[in-house]
């Protein structure tokens, strides 16, 4: 009896560490919208290009927005993430960008506050 009882701790033990927090990678979703001001009207920042970054400033994943100004990033791991957005104006040379603040992946859909772009500083 004893020798089941310590082959099933031994078992339930090598089930527990091969599912640790940090191996565990589930499916998260990351929601956005942007805007922007051009000369003398706001728009959807459409055909804009995001990039997700982790805090290690390498990029995860990139998209463009569609025709509302909305992206999406799927199938992100649980970590810590800021999104960079760049694009060039539809009227004159002026280029655009903006970031957000960081954010927490944590086995939700993460939906973004709107952002803003400004006019971009060399």
């Amino acid at each position: 009896m004893l020798k089941k009882i310590l082959l099933a701790l031994f078992l339930h033990s090598i089930i527990l560490s091969s599912c640790s927090r940090e191996s565990w990678k589930p499916e998260n979703t990351v929601l956005g919208y942007i805007e922007y001001y051009d000369i003398l009207h706001y728009d959807h920042a459409k055909n804009t290009d995001v990039y997700l970054y982790n805090l290690d400033q390498q990029i995860i994943q990139q998209t463009t927005t569609n025709r509302k100004g909305e992206y999406e990033f799927n199938n992100i791991i649980n970590g810590e993430y800021y999104i960079y957005a760049y694009r060039e104006s539809d009227l004159t040379n002026i280029k655009y960008d903006g970031f957000t603040y960081d954010f927490i992946v944590d086995g939700y859909t993460v939906v973004i506050d709107t952002l803003t772009l400004n006019i971009k500083l060399n």
